[in-house]
């Protein structure tokens, strides 16, 4: 979770088209048909719900007829988008106070992030997925999860109908697969140093070992860690990369939350 990757990236352009709600009476970003039949539940990476890219995100997914939640897991303790800033490959030379302070206390903040919002993710988790189960019973409902909310698109796997682990970090591998029950589909960079090919190859041969037939497995080649959030879309491997993992998201939870 201390990869420079995980705090790295481009901030994209765009007006977010959805609202502000309460789901279970957690703050959430809400879009697309409130009465879709297919909900997914958006779990951001370490810059929250707040933040532009996760919403213009989970608005891709919401024009192809879902409804999509992205809550605030963190209540309220995202990552400051400084560190974001600070970290931007696309940015030319950046000042010497950036790169002797910043950067590095970009990095040191994330362990005091991880020890607050680490112990209620499951539980928030868990709080969302009742009440919008109870709001409309016979919608079938999937996680979709990036970098810190990839681990759990593995670990709660069981409580949705279907998810999706977007570069994965903190996984505790291969104990948390024993949480997958449902169709899987995984995400990842070849060279990620979290969770790459080998161990993306690694998850599909244990899951199908197991008797696990709905399992999805697609690794992107010339990204990093955190691109399918935070690509620069001024590089056409980036952006494509971006575009392909749009459609493994839509077309998987198309056929699963049917």
């Amino acid at each position: 979770m201390s990869c420079p990757d995980c705090v790295s990236g481009s901030v994209h352009a765009g007006t977010p088209q959805g609202s502000e709600a309460k789901v279970g009476g957690i703050d959430a970003y809400v879009v697309g048909d409130a009465d879709s039949q297919r909900v997914i539940v958006f779990g951001c990476d370490v810059f929250g719900w707040r933040f532009v890219n996760n919403r213009l995100l989970a608005d891709e997914y919401a024009s192809h007829g879902f409804r999509v939640v992205v809550p605030d897991f963190f209540n309220g303790w995202e990552l400051p988008r400084w560190t974001l800033n600070a970290n931007d490959p696309a940015q030319g030379s950046k000042s010497l106070f950036t790169r002797l302070v910043l950067v590095p206390l970009s990095l040191f903040i994330l362990v005091p992030w991880v020890l607050r919002n680490l112990p209620r993710q499951v539980s928030a988790i868990s709080t969302v997925t009742a009440a919008l189960r109870a709001q409309t019973p016979s919608a079938k409902v999937g996680y979709v999860g990036f970098c810190w909310g990839g681990r759990f698109a593995i670990s709660q796997n069981h409580q949705f109908d279907a998810t999706v682990a977007a570069h994965p970090s903190l996984v505790k591998f291969p104990a948390e697969l024993d949480g997958i029950k449902k169709p899987f589909s995984l995400a990842v960079a070849a060279n990620d140093p979290h969770f790459g090919r080998e161990r993306a190859e690694e998850t599909e041969r244990i899951l199908k070992k197991r008797g696990l037939t709905d399992v999805e497995v697609v690794v992107y080649e010339g990204v990093q860690h955190g691109w399918t959030a935070r690509a620069n879309l001024a590089d056409p491997v980036q952006k494509k990369a971006r575009e392909d993992a749009v459609k493994q998201v839509v077309n998987w939870f198309g056929k699963h939350l049917s």
